[in-house]
């Protein structure tokens, strides 16, 4: 944890020593990059940019917002877990694969995951890039009392990222597919809900979500129905990281206790909520 003398993000150059793909769709790229190491913690994020060859960052003009799935504060390295979404990421593919390309990184961001209290179990659920975030918070957690499971869902059993990839000691990894091709047959929440009902029956738990917003809605609607703690990793497009551009405010129920207003930033009150405190679609 950052002590109160230290900044609370960094902006460094970060040097990429290994990239590889993990799935049929999802890259797991390696850092070296100390200043976010040392500070990262589960959950939090850092904006990258995506070629190295354009040290002003002009083309594209914005870093790109990635997770943190992996901090080694002693060797100074990051991963971090994303797939091709458009031109940004497809020239950050390109660029990591150069041998010791270097790219400007700006982080760790956000306030992220921490384990709730008064549970037997810890549940994450998460959906594509989402699951790098509950990895990270599993990994960093793991002495911490509790049984822990991971349900990780694609589409295909190919999309799903590879259990090496994402394992944690003494985590239990529950694999979910929409077509049956692996594991569970059918979405993240089905196979959480059929982990409740069945495996965990009775047991006090707390969910962690992270992925696709409509599973994350779905899952803190299971946990509310249940009386279950959740909090949920918010993914909204963002453009600065910081606060100050507002292109990722949310609708909060209360005031925000430093603005007064109703808007929260998904980059610095989140990326982590608890959906309670969210409106709209988050509230019943």
């Amino acid at each position: 944890m950052a002590t109160p003398t230290e900044p609370r993000f960094v902006q460094e150059t970060a040097e990429a020593f290994a990239h590889e793909p993990v799935s049929s769709r999802y890259f797991r790229l390696r850092l070296k990059s100390p200043g976010v190491a040392r500070c990262a913690q589960p959950g939090q994020f850092v904006m990258l940019a995506c070629r190295p060859d354009d040290p002003l960052n002009t083309d594209p003009l914005l870093p790109r917002p990635l997770a943190v799935l992996d901090a080694d504060p002693a060797a100074g390295t990051i991963e971090l877990l994303y797939f091709v979404a458009g031109r940004g990421t497809a020239l950050l593919r390109d660029a990591a694969t150069l041998r010791a390309a270097r790219l400007r990184v700006i982080g760790p961001l956000g306030h992220g995951f921490e384990p709730l209290a008064g549970v037997e179990t810890h549940i994450g659920v998460g959906g594509g890039s989402g699951v790098a975030p509950l990895v990270f918070f599993f990994r960093r957690w793991g002495e911490r009392p509790g049984a822990r499971h991971l349900i990780l869902a694609a589409r295909t059993a190919e999309q799903l990222a590879r259990a090496d990839a994402v394992a944690a000691p003494g985590l239990a990894l529950h694999e979910a597919t929409d077509d049956g091709s692996r594991g569970f047959k059918g979405h993240a929440v089905a196979a959480l809900r059929e982990l409740l009902d069945g495996e965990l029956s009775g047991t006090r738990a707390a969910i962690y979500a992270a992925g696709p917003e409509p599973m994350m809605e779905a899952a803190a609607r299971l946990a509310r129905a249940r009386g279950l703690p959740c909090r949920v990793s918010l993914e909204n497009r963002m453009a600065c990281g910081v606060g100050v551009c507002r292109s990722c405010v949310v609708d909060g129920h209360a005031p925000h206790k430093k603005t007064g207003l109703l808007r929260r930033t998904v980059c610095q009150d989140g990326p982590v909520f608890d959906p309670d405190e969210l409106a709209g679609c988050w509230s019943a």
